[in-house]
């Protein structure tokens, strides 16, 4: 049957259904191999790593996810929800700990710093604001410069 015209020259047409003895079988499900158990030791890892998350303590969190567990591995947990550890941080608001985690994981670099010549025009971006600020530079600075004038 055809369904109503979408402009000039369309025309959409259901697509045909198979005859019942031409459907083919449905795949036989394989076996499923399950993960092996998580160790003790694991387990009290992952606990520990998602109560950091919680409470934003980048100290706890760098002494689990960067000393003691590979990424590939840390990076698979999931609470009780299915949440991992970056979705958590994202949700809880714990900024430095999606940090960590988000350079742990190569998601965030830090970007090349500039130098900048005397009398340039410049952007600056203050915190805790969104529109950036039009300025002129004072004084040539170096890449390495903290502070520019």
């Amino acid at each position: 049957p055809l369904l109503p015209r979408f402009g000039a020259g369309w025309e959409v047409r259901k697509a045909p259904r198979p005859a019942p003895e031409t459907t083919p079988e449905a795949p036989t499900p394989t076996p499923s191999v399950e993960a092996p158990e998580p160790s003790k030791d694991e387990e009290e890892l992952r606990t520990k790593a998602f109560r950091a998350v919680v409470k934003d303590d980048t100290a706890s969190l760098a002494a689990v996810i960067i000393d003691r567990v590979p990424t590939s591995t840390w990076s698979a947990w999931k609470n009780k929800a299915g949440k991992d550890l970056l979705t958590l941080s994202e949700e809880r608001g714990s900024s430095a700990a999606y940090s960590l985690l988000a350079k742990a994981l190569g998601l965030l670099k830090e970007r090349k710093r500039e130098s900048f010549e005397e009398r340039e025009a410049v952007w600056v971006l203050f915190t805790g604001e969104v529109q950036p600020r039009r300025a002129t530079v004072l004084e040539d600075t170096p890449a390495d410069a903290d502070e520019i004038l």
